[in-house]
């Protein structure tokens, strides 16, 4: 007998809009995904504007999305597979690992990640010290969210995954377009404009942000610690400062007042080419427009002085005030409610000096153990609970190792729904290491230029077909659930697994079962959610959406989570770890001021990572409803550039750097400086022939061909890669009709 359609409660994590969904099923078929009116966080766009809302069902039964475990069946990349049960699959992983564990110790294996939103961060965790691993792991967290954080982690003790609100006065942007990449905030921000708020724009690029804003600061690229500290001296300078909380609750006003002498608005105009009366300008109306907040974006993030310009911006937010103030920069504490990761038992006994060897531990302190232990005493002393601070590295740090040993070999790799042969700098080396690997597994939902040179690759269940419990890594003390709303196996038409599933049915061959006592996803959950006296079921029906009772100005009863108990100012932390305790301006390392004589060949500056509609970096390039949206990557250039160049709107155009060369098609762009140019990230072509050396098109269009992944090229601290001050040459493509060959 035919079933009724069943509307199940899910949430999207297709990009960072945190939409909860209703997904409709018959006979275990999606038939639809639509908007729940009942949500309360309400995006820009609506869901129902979201191209990838409406490619659902497409997306889910795409002839070419991965369904049944995978085993290579030829040479690496040569493009030929077998299909095997997940049994055996995690009976051979499991004997491979064991294999490399015995000859070259647990430090030999590691992993890349995807976003958060893909995959359970204390499952992954568990999953790698059980083996023994110090958690070498390459992610995009070293220029996407992490630095952001940790940097607030160690100055004011917690993160505020953005705290516009529509009571916001003064909303600045820092190398961020949440039109384009955070729905929420954006929705945030729509409603305090219409409330009469102002907005600043820090951002080299006129985005479309920039064209409401009351101020646009178009700083020369790598300039945004200058442009920031200058706007400090005039807040200073001009006595614009909330005294009353810098004098009870700021450390190290007595050191930045000298500090910040040098930073002038006459002379940081030199510098940043931004007009002095133009900082002037900014520095008073956030002064004097409160409350205010900001959001940083990877405009921030790839850089190589991250988190000297994340410091800036904290000294500038604590000046005024705005801390933990209704429209101002939130500090809310993660949700106690939910069991803290680390003591869910059977906890994993792991040896600090095990941890201490996490590659990049001795170079990249903050974001690795050492600044971890730094900062968790003082989370737990004012949260009760320390947010999830994933422990990261330096990428090219352990490609290097994979292909040199160094500090020691790294010889097995899990990818987990990510694809570091397009998002990683420098992806020529990338794939030489990958290649090198004795093991190497990739779990994700297409055959990716990554999945393409694994040994095995198998298929996750998506959001559609997985519980959901999500509570933003315990940043912004909100929790979210959703159910499994399509069956993650039908037989002979594909068989998916969550990732728990995944990394569970291979520790039970390792003989690990002791850890894994939960069998499903939704158990581990339950187990979560007992403090809260419900089950993940209870929850998703009864709160599906909570968000912590807000109390403002918790600092004036316990103080800040940092050493001082106040807003640092002046860092103890940086101080400690050997870095900058006041933000200094460097000079990035390939700029023409810096290389005058590399840019003689290469005069222009190449910007890249921007977000692109209506892609989520490197995913959505095979959903034919979407790709054709955007079916070619654009490289933006002022039309004065182009003309002097003999390149029109449209054209084929190579892009050149110091380390290769790929094309894109030249849009003309007034809202940039005319040496700069801004080429899109993430792109590979699933259409081209998979096997190597095509790799479905990744050495053609994609922007990491171009990018530097040198160490002591990036941020000391937290290991951000330089992004977004490359040097580069552009010229036309003759003949090329967007098709290789």
């Amino acid at each position: 007998m035919t079933k009724e359609v069943e509307v199940k409660k899910a949430i999207c994590t297709w990009c960072k809009g945190e939409c909860g969904v209703l997904v409709h099923v018959k006979d275990g078929k999606l038939i639809k995904v639509t908007d729940d009116p009942d949500w309360p966080r309400k995006g820009f766009p609506p869901t129902k504007a979201c191209p990838k809302f409406m490619a659902a069902v497409e997306w889910f039964y795409h002839p070419d999305r991965v369904n049944f475990p995978l085993k290579r069946a030829g040479d690496r990349g040569e493009g030929k597979w077998k299909r095997i049960s997940w049994d055996q699959a995690f009976t051979e992983i499991a004997e491979k690992l064991t294999a490399v564990k015995d000859e070259y110790g647990p430090k030999s294996i590691g992993f890349t990640r995807g976003t958060s939103y893909r995959t359970e961060a204390n499952p992954i965790n568990r999953f790698f010290l059980q083996l023994g691993s110090p958690m070498n792991s390459i992610s995009a967290g070293n220029v996407c969210m992490v630095p952001r954080s940790s940097v607030a982690f160690c100055l004011v003790g917690m993160y505020p995954h953005y705290s516009v609100r529509p009571t916001t006065k003064c909303i600045v942007l820092l190398g961020a377009e949440p039109a384009n990449a955070r729905p929420i905030t954006y929705n945030n921000i729509r409603k305090a404009l219409k409330n009469g708020a102002k907005m600043i724009i820090v951002d080299p690029r006129r985005t479309g942000s920039a064209v409401k804003a009351d101020i646009w600061l178009q700083l020369r690229p790598g300039t945004d610690t200058a442009l920031l500290m200058s706007m400090v001296n005039v807040i200073i300078k001009e006595g614009l400062y909330d005294r009353e909380f810098v004098e009870k609750w700021c450390h190290g006003f007595d050191k930045l007042v000298p500090w910040v002498e040098q930073f002038s608005p006459e002379e940081m105009a030199k510098v940043t080419e931004v007009p002095a009366e133009k900082i002037r300008a900014a520095a008073r109306l956030y002064a004097s427009t409160r409350p205010g907040a900001m959001v940083e974006g990877m405009g921030v993030e790839q850089q190589e002085s991250c988190y000297r310009i994340l410091h800036a911006r904290w000294i500038l937010a604590a000046l005024v005030g705005n801390m933990d103030i209704e429209g101002g920069e939130e500090l809310i504490g993660p949700n106690t409610k939910l069991m803290d990761n680390r003591s869910i038992p059977p906890a994993i006994p792991v040896d600090p000096e095990l941890v201490k060897e996490q590659i990049g531990s001795d170079k990249f302190k903050l974001l690795t153990f050492p600044g971890r232990q730094l900062i968790a005493p003082h989370l737990k002393r004012v949260w009760g609970k320390v947010p999830e601070m994933p422990l990261i590295t330096h990428p090219s740090l352990v490609v290097r190792a994979i292909l040199n040993s160094e500090p020691y070999p790294v010889r097995a790799m899990f990818t987990m729904i990510s694809n570091p042969l397009a998002t990683i700098p420098n992806i020529k080396l990338v794939y030489k290491a990958l290649r090198s690997l004795d093991l190497y597994v990739v779990m994700d939902f297409w055959m990716t230029p990554c999945a393409e040179i694994a040994d095995y690759v198998l298929p996750p269940a998506s959001w559609m077909e997985r519980p959901m419990l999500w509570d933003f890594n315990g940043f912004a003390a909100e929790t979210i659930g959703g159910e499994a709303a399509v069956p993650d196996t039908v037989p002979g038409e594909y068989e998916h697994k969550t990732d728990y599933e995944i990394l569970r049915g291979i520790s039970l061959k390792l003989g690990l079962g002791k850890y894994w006592p939960w069998e499903t996803l939704e158990e581990y959950y339950d187990t979560v959610l007992e403090p809260w006296g419900m089950t993940h079921k209870e929850f998703v029906h009864k709160e599906r959406f909570y968000k912590k009772k807000v109390d403002w100005r918790k600092y004036e009863k316990v103080g800040f989570a940092t050493p001082t108990g106040k807003v640092e100012l002046y860092s103890t932390v940086f101080e400690q770890l050997g870095y900058d305790p006041l933000p200094r301006h460097v000079e990035p390392s390939e700029t023409r001021i810096s290389q005058p004589e590399i840019a003689k060949e290469y005069p222009l500056t190449l910007l890249t990572g921007g977000r692109v509609r209506p892609f989520y970096h490197s995913e959505w390039r095979q959903i034919d409803s979407v790709r054709r949206l955007h079916p070619y990557p654009l490289m933006d250039i002022h039309p004065d550039m182009a003309a002097k160049l003999g390149i029109k709107d449209g054209d084929w155009v190579w892009i050149e750097t110091l380390r290769g060369r790929i094309k894109h098609k030249a849009k003309l762009f007034e809202g940039m400086a005319n040496d700069i140019v801004h080429a899109e990230h993430g792109w590979w072509l699933p259409e081209l022939p998979a096997e190597a050396p095509w790799l479905r098109g990744v050495w053609e269009m994609n922007a990491n061909v171009l990018t530097d992944d040198d160490p002591d090229k990036s941020d000391p601290a937290v290991s951000a890669t330089a992004e977004r001050t490359m040097l580069c040459k552009v010229y036309p493509v003759k003949n090329y009709n967007g098709k290789v060959g």
